[in-house]
């Protein structure tokens, strides 16, 4: 005996669209709970039914509009559960690729997406912000490998199939998830995997290339060396840091907050580095530049940021120079972006830089930079456009200072076009949509 199981594709559209057109809650409601005489059924075959049921699924089929493919993934898309995300990261310290962090967070649609953060080091200013996004965050303890066993027994209990790694460091534990079929996306931030321990170097580059197969690089330069040292079958990508453009009202309301702070007039023109002051940072370069443009030009600097052992020596040598009167170190301020606005120039004197957020949130401010030839910086600053990049020589990064602080309409120039560069490139809207699709990879492609 034949049996008949009527189950058409095309009644499942016709349940989905009916389903809509009723606003049940259930987008993908089984037919039979909208059209009772169309149940799925299994009886004997007989040559009369055979005739009615082609006769009735026609029917149906000239009474149905047109469902797009698009709108039945959608409908399958709402009812299925928010897929569960691994998010790790170093620490959670005061610092750009943090702020990178939580942008991307506070992006996520949690209709399709369910993350918790891990942090392998330090938590810190940026604990609190993320969980108030309700995102669940996630100490990891012990040593080294303790912490990726750790880690893997915690992904398999929350289910999660897609890992985010947001630093090369940690781009390693994607190894912890060898053979459970995820997809493993891992960041780099800085050329020649300087951000890895010196120690081993090698060794933490093949591992953390080893970890993912996905590589998103912040910088076109890192992109290139990644590439060039990545499987063919590895995919590599460059994304940009976002950044938030603060409105014209905001702007003006910090400057006037932070230069009365600072005790600065109308006329004073500060020069403004701001960062964890450590030797990477070499915010001595900073000061030297500050010295050579001083003897001609009056201006006034700022260093602002944490003490990461490098503060009393960078202090040392400002005193050393005789310009107790021109600098002042603020320390670490809440919230660097509201400084930033009060400056005329900002001067980044780093040795080594991924993308600098710093020098995106002064463009975004309207400030012109000057910057040393690092990192990512010529994907950022339109040199003599937008802002100035010069190599490491003080003399250089001296003579782009000098020229910005004795013309007003310059700094003006230069500020509005950086602002409208960043307006136009770094909106997290479009950048931020960029990594969570990468995310979207699908498990075992």
């Amino acid at each position: 005996m034949i049996t008949v199981r009527t189950y058409d594709a095309r009644l499942r559209c016709r349940a989905i669209w009916t389903s809509n057109q009723n606003r049940k809650s259930n987008a993908t409601a089984g037919v039979s709970d909208i059209c009772p005489t169309m149940r799925r059924t299994s009886r004997p075959f007989k040559p009369n039914m055979a005739r009615e049921r082609v006769t009735t699924l026609s029917m149906v089929a000239e009474e149905m509009p047109r469902v797009h493919t698009g709108d039945v993934e959608k409908a399958r898309s709402a009812a299925a559960p928010p897929r569960p995300i691994a998010i790790i990261i170093g620490q959670f310290k005061h610092g750009g690729s943090e702020r990178q962090l939580y942008t991307f967070l506070s992006y996520c649609d949690r209709n399709r997406w369910s993350p918790v953060v891990y942090v392998s080091g330090e938590l810190g200013f940026w604990e609190e912000p993320i969980r108030k996004l309700n995102i669940p965050v996630v100490l990891l303890t012990g040593g080294p490998l303790a912490k990726m066993w750790q880690f893997r027994k915690l992904c398999i209990a929350q289910g999660a199939k897609h890992f985010f790694s947001w630093s090369s460091y940690t781009n390693v534990y994607g190894l912890a998830l060898a053979g459970l079929a995820a997809h493993r996306v891992g960041s780099f931030r800085n050329t020649g995997f300087t951000d890895l321990p010196s120690r081993w170097r090698r060794i933490w580059a093949w591992a953390s290339l080893a970890g993912i197969s996905t590589a998103v690089c912040n910088s076109r330069r890192t992109k290139t060396e990644i590439s060039q040292r990545s499987a063919p079958a590895k995919q590599v990508v460059y994304v940009p840091n976002a950044i938030q453009v603060f409105s014209d009202d905001n702007l003006r309301s910090y400057r006037e907050a932070w230069r009365q702070k600072l005790g600065l007039s109308d006329n004073d023109v500060l020069v403004l580095g701001v960062g964890r002051v450590e030797p990477a940072k070499n915010f001595k370069r900073f000061v030297d530049v500050v010295h050579q443009v001083v003897e001609q030009v009056p201006i006034k600097a700022v260093v602002a940021g944490r003490d990461q052992g490098d503060l009393p020596a960078v202090k040392a040598h400002a005193d050393q120079l005789g310009l107790q009167k021109f600098i002042q170190f603020p320390g670490l301020v809440p919230d660097a972006r509201e400084l930033i606005c009060a400056a005329d120039i900002f001067l980044l004197s780093s040795d080594r830089e991924g993308m600098p957020n710093v020098v995106l949130e002064a463009m975004a401010a309207g400030v012109p930079c000057v910057s040393t030839n690092v990192g990512a910086i010529d994907d950022v600053i339109e040199n003599g456009k937008t802002g100035f990049i010069a190599g490491m020589d003080v003399r250089a990064l001296a003579q782009h200072v000098h020229q910005l602080a004795v013309d007003p309409a310059l700094r003006q120039l230069f500020g509005s076009r950086a602002r409208d560069a960043i307006k136009s490139k770094f909106q997290p809207e479009h950048i931020v949509g960029e990594l969570w699709t990468l995310c979207e990879a699908r498990i075992g492609r």
